[in-house]
């Protein structure tokens, strides 16, 4: 089961790197702004992003959530990566130090999660609580992200709402046929919660990238975000654990993997890539 969830969140990372790639290269090739949502290219990167979901929610039911997060912030890595050879955008030195720092951290998540545990039942109370989280995090996130002119705080917020979808995640419980699961999800509390945070995350963080600030620091702080809020309630309400004596290693997985995202996120490949670098955007390299 560790195994599935490790394939399933590497390939999450990849498929949300690929849709920032091709939805980068829809930018470049698209006539005029308003055409980009029907290019062709735009339309594959909405796929894969949507198949990058559906991949973090198969591995978050078998990972700890602070693995699996890490993992698929991870995907910010492989976009800088990716970009300079597709795009030719800047690559330093210490981009690829904080690469390296990232796949080393992942490693030791991963070595070091626990699936030996059976995880608790979601009570009535656990979603009570959840859907009192979303009811609280809207009512203040959506004020915020209206009248504040600062990013990193809009994009705080959405990192609070993209990590109660992955906590949503784990308290959903379906089962039987495709048609009973179906009408199980219809009224599951869980599930509504996990719709309501997906679509208050979308909208925060669309409206953070929309400030004008540096796209860097709104995604690191999106992917710290996402990751150590769920990963910290995963690890003491649902179940999640670390192996013992692993601890040491868990810890310090966790600051390589979440650095190297965080400096990768401040890349001028970022910059490059989102087009708010002030210049004009690179040449198409390969595609």
């Amino acid at each position: 089961m560790l195994l599935l969830g490790l394939l399933a969140a590497l390939a999450a990372a990849g498929a949300n790197a690929g849709a920032a790639l091709l939805e980068a290269s829809a930018a470049r090739r698209a006539s005029r702004p308003a055409t980009i949502v029907l290019h062709p290219m735009y339309l594959s990167g909405l796929a894969l992003d949507i198949g990058g979901w559906v991949l973090t929610v198969l591995a978050l039911r078998f990972m700890p959530i602070v693995a699996v997060q890490a993992i698929v912030a991870g995907q910010v890595g492989i976009t800088v990566v990716a970009s300079h050879w597709v795009f030719d955008t800047p690559l330093r030195r210490v981009d690829l130090f904080a690469a390296g720092a990232n796949v080393l951290g992942l490693a030791l998540l991963v070595a070091s999660a626990s699936v030996d545990d059976e995880p608790p039942v979601p009570s009535t109370g656990t979603t009570v609580a959840l859907l009192a989280t979303f009811a609280v995090l809207a009512a203040v996130g959506i004020p915020v992200a209206v009248k504040s002119h600062r990013a990193v705080l809009i994009s705080f917020v959405a990192g609070l709402a993209f990590g109660g979808t992955a906590v949503a995640v784990r308290l959903v419980e379906l089962g039987g046929t495709l048609g009973e699961m179906a009408g199980q999800a219809l009224t599951d509390p869980a599930v509504w919660a996990l719709l309501g945070f997906a679509v208050l995350g979308l909208g925060t963080y669309t409206v953070a990238l929309g400030k004008g600030a540096a796209v860097g620091p709104v995604v690191a702080v999106l992917a710290v975000t996402e990751t150590l809020a769920p990963g910290f309630i995963g690890l003491i309400w649902l179940g999640d654990s670390v192996r013992p004596g692993w601890t040491p290693a868990f810890v310090l997985g966790l600051v390589l993997a979440l650095g190297g995202v965080v400096l990768l996120a401040r890349s001028p490949a970022q910059a490059s890539l989102a087009g708010d670098d002030g210049v004009a955007p690179p040449p198409l390299k390969r595609l």
